[in-house]
């Protein structure tokens, strides 16, 4: 249960920060949304990140991983679309708001991705992938729509191995 929590955390933590942050937005308070995008990194994504790589540890297998990978990245999806909206919406007064734009959207990228690269250093210990999928793959992780591919094509492959 104590290993669910940080993806429960990760799950929700986007939308916390999109609905935050436009509600922030809309009484006028745009600097507040600094300060939630920290509390958010802070108490979600970082314990997260770390959480992904101490998993392997507690005995979970690269097919579990990967299998949250992908929840996590297709869960982000709507996040995603959220984002693009609010920014379409704000039509060229959005320009200015695109380096913290990208913050954000790589902030929510870098959790599921963590789970995605241990995910696939752990298939590889457990000598299911190769070493040129494995960085192929990990690349992969690190680039918006890429990672989605990547992840729903790990996790069929790993479908295929032993339980």
């Amino acid at each position: 249960m104590k290993q669910k929590l940080p993806l429960a955390a990760l799950l929700i933590a986007p939308y916390v920060l999109l609905a935050g942050g436009i509600a922030l937005l809309l009484h006028g308070k745009p600097w507040m949304i600094l300060v939630l995008w920290a509390l958010i990194v802070l108490l979600a994504f970082l314990p997260a990140m770390v959480c992904a790589f101490l998993l392997p540890r507690r005995g979970w297998p690269a097919r579990r991983l990967l299998f949250w990978n992908m929840v996590l990245k297709l869960c982000n999806i709507p996040f995603y679309i959220g984002v693009f909206f609010a920014g379409m919406m704000m039509s060229v007064f959005v320009i200015p708001l695109l380096p913290f734009l990208a913050l954000f959207d790589y902030s929510v990228l870098l959790p599921s991705t963590m789970y995605g690269l241990s995910g696939l250093l752990q298939a590889h210990r457990e000598g299911k992938i190769r070493t040129k999928t494995l960085l192929v793959h990990g690349v992969m992780q690190f680039f918006f729509c890429l990672d989605v591919f990547s992840a729903i094509c790990l996790y069929v492959n790993a479908r295929k191995w032993e339980v």
